[in-house]
C-alpha cells in the first residue's frame, strides 16, 4: 500500500463512520476539546457537579476577604466624615475605629486559619496563597491605621 492509498482508505472508513452516525452520541459532542494541560479526572468531576476543596475554599477566602475590607474601609470613612465634619464626639468615633481594626483583624485570622487549609490542599503547580497582615491589607486599602486626634 503507498501513503495515498492508506489515507484514502481511513479516510472512507471516518467518512462511513460518520455518515452510520458512529459519532453522533460521543461524549462531550459540539464542546471544545480539553486542553492538554488540563487535568481529566479534574474536569470529569467538575461537569458532574463536583469541585475539589480547595477550589471551595479559594471562593470563601475571597469572599471574605472583600467583606472585611468592605466593612473596614465603610467605618474608616465614616470616622474621616465624622472628623471632617465635626458631628459627633471624636473619642467616640475613635472607639468605632478601634472596634473596627479589631473586628478586622479577627476577620483576617478567620480567612488566614483558611489559606493554611488551602495551602495544604492546593495542586503544586497552582500555587500557594500569602497570609494576609493588617496592616499591609489596610495599607493596600488606602487606610491610615491610627486616625489623628
Amino acid at each position: 500500500m503507498q501513503p495515498n492509498e492508506s489515507e484514502d482508505h481511513i479516510d472512507r472508513q471516518i467518512r462511513q463512520a460518520r455518515d452510520e452516525g458512529a459519532f453522533d452520541d460521543l461524549p462531550g459532542k459540539g464542546k471544545p476539546l480539553m486542553h492538554l494541560d488540563s487535568d481529566p479526572l479534574h474536569s470529569t468531576l467538575r461537569a458532574q457537579g463536583f469541585t475539589a476543596r480547595w477550589l471551595d475554599l479559594e471562593h470563601d477566602i475571597r469572599q471574605k476577604t472583600e467583606v472585611a475590607q468592605q466593612a473596614v474601609k465603610r467605618t474608616y470613612e465614616w470616622v474621616r466624615q465624622t472628623w471632617a465634619g465635626g458631628g459627633a464626639d471624636r473619642r467616640f468615633a475613635q472607639d468605632e475605629w478601634r472596634k473596627a481594626r479589631r473586628i478586622f483583624r479577627e476577620r483576617l485570622e478567620e480567612i488566614n486559619r483558611l489559606i493554611r487549609l488551602y495551602n495544604l490542599q492546593v495542586p503544586p503547580k497552582i500555587g500557594q496563597k500569602f497570609p494576609l497582615k493588617e496592616s499591609e491589607e489596610l495599607q493596600r486599602l488606602g487606610l491610615a491605621e491610627e486616625i489623628d486626634t
